[in-house]
């Protein structure tokens, strides 16, 4: 028996909103906004809104927007004077959508042609799917090091998505690029470090398992340093350790499976290793004890400052 699709609000029509959140991403924000507008949607699907939410922004940033919005009507770019963080920007996003399903996409981030289209299709294919994420592919970076140890720790991130929602265990979703339908959530808490994790974690509460279309690439920018991955490392440790502590549920991460599934974990590393051996025995050597480093720091900072805060400096 087929599948049956969901139906939006007007019948078997569905609307599109999309929200964008942005802190001076002048460098990228073009390429986002153009790789959205070249996006081809199914014939049931329509794009009503890109809302654009620039906060804080000191360079050209909202320039580029309302250049954008000035040849498509359906840009809408909100300012925000203060960086109060992503969440906030998402809260706004959240207030204001009109469309049956919201796809969020960092300001950074570049979308691959038919990408939009995989990641919406995936809820025709399951009815049942709130929140589904898509598939980040980081940029090559010119540090050798960084690019191996980046391409590695984002390919074993995907292999854990997938897996565990083959396995309908998924409550971790890429904040990167991803979609949920109306009514989902209103709001998250203002100071939540990790949206994608929140969500997710929040959607496995309710019974629902994050889906991933593995055909819905996104381009992600990635740090130029080691130094850089290890702060970001800090951050989505706290980010992950909060989202634990507020829905009581941590997320189902490579790193949290080692302690709560290590025969699932060993499952994702053997695979990635029997796939391409010598990158992944590379990337061990590094990735290890820097992700050590990484919950020292983590776990320091949050001794020190014991309110999670939800502005961190960008990473560059």
């Amino acid at each position: 028996m087929p599948k049956r699709s969901w139906r939006g609000r007007s019948g078997t029509s569905k609307t599109i909103s999309v929200g964008v959140c942005a802190h001076n991403e002048a460098r990228r924000i073009r390429a986002l906004l153009e790789s959205l507008a070249a996006q081809a949607l199914p014939p049931d699907f329509t794009l009503v809104e890109v809302i654009v939410v620039a906060s804080g922004c000191t360079d050209k940033t909202a320039d580029i927007v309302k250049e954008h919005a000035r040849l498509d009507s359906k840009v809408m770019l909100i300012q925000e004077p203060q960086r109060l963080g992503k969440a906030s920007a998402i809260n706004v996003i959240l207030r204001r959508y009109q469309g049956d399903l919201l796809v969020l996409v960092n300001g950074d981030a570049r979308i691959l042609p038919g990408s939009l289209r995989a990641l919406i299709e995936t809820f025709d294919g399951d009815e049942k799917a709130e929140i589904v994420c898509g598939f980040p592919i980081p940029e090559p970076s010119s540090n050798s090091v960084v690019s191996l140890v980046e391409d590695v720790w984002w390919r074993l991130h995907n292999r854990t998505l997938h897996r565990l929602a083959a396995l309908g265990n998924g409550n971790h979703c890429c904040d990167e690029f991803m979609a949920m339908k109306r009514g989902f959530s209103d709001s998250i808490p203002t100071n939540v470090i990790c949206d994608g994790s929140y969500f997710g974690a929040l959607g496995a509460i309710r019974g629902k398992t994050v889906q991933l279309s593995v055909d819905a690439t996104v381009i992600v920018e990635t740090p130029s340093t080691l130094f850089g991955i290890l702060k970001q490392r800090q951050r989505n440790l706290r980010g992950n350790w909060q989202v634990a502590r507020l829905l009581g549920q941590p997320p189902q991460t490579l790193e949290n499976l080692v302690r709560t599934g290590p025969g699932a974990a060993a499952h994702i590393v053997v695979s990635e290793l029997v796939s391409r051996p010598l990158p992944t025995i590379a990337f061990l050597v590094i990735a290890v004890p820097l992700e050590f480093l990484a919950h020292s720091l983590a776990h320091l900072d949050g001794a020190v400052n014991r309110e999670d805060q939800p502005v961190w400096p960008m990473v560059e």
